[in-house]
């Protein structure tokens, strides 16, 4: 199923916020996958990424979760992909003990194209998050992301999240010549009813 959700106006075209689930996701699979290995393979936080691999990932994710996306005409320029937290294979014990899982969501993955980051697209994804997440269902949505990453940081917390928890992730230098840590807090947000 796909839905348009809403337009937008980014530098003098109008784009489209549209929310996948699973039965709509395979028409926008190669995007999706072209977009996350973009976003994970270059840059500062270039790592490692078997595309099968992710496929796969990705994949798994839309089983449970969905995605709204960033349609520039038939382009796929940004993506937040959310499902229930169970399915953070990486879940710290600081979440477990205090906070029950089955009533948190995740929010898994945000992505934008290089061309488009610092326009506000991050920001229109979160609010559309809030707007279509199912706060029947959970009561508490999580986002993890790598430390360094202070825009995405920045831009969460004036989204009303906060640092909860934290975990190191082993990662793949992408001419794999070695392995690096990657120290990945949890941010949290009560969501309302």
């Amino acid at each position: 199923m796909i839905r348009v959700r809403s337009n937008i106006y980014y530098t003098f075209t109008q784009m489209e916020l549209i929310v996948v689930v699973k039965t709509g996701y395979q028409q926008f699979r190669k995007q999706v996958l072209e977009l996350y290995l973009e976003s994970f393979s270059t840059g500062k936080s270039a790592q490692t990424l078997d595309p099968v691999v992710t496929g796969h990932y990705l994949d798994a994710l839309f089983e449970e979760g969905y995605g709204i996306f960033v349609m520039d005409k038939e382009v796929l320029v940004g993506a937040l992909l959310a499902t229930p937290l169970h399915f953070d294979q990486l879940i710290p014990d600081k979440i477990r003990q205090n906070i029950l899982v089955e009533e948190c969501v995740y929010i898994a993955e945000m992505m934008v194209t290089e061309n488009a980051r610092g326009k506000g697209l991050g920001k229109q994804l979160l609010q559309e998050f809030i707007q279509t997440v199912d706060v029947n269902r959970f009561k508490h949505a999580f986002i993890r992301v790598w430390d360094q990453n202070i825009p995405a940081i920045s831009l969460y917390r004036k989204m009303g999240y906060e640092e909860y928890a934290s975990i190191d992730q082993l990662k793949t230098y992408p001419d794999k010549s070695g392995t690096f840590l990657m120290h990945k807090v949890y941010l949290y947000k009560k969501l309302s009813q």
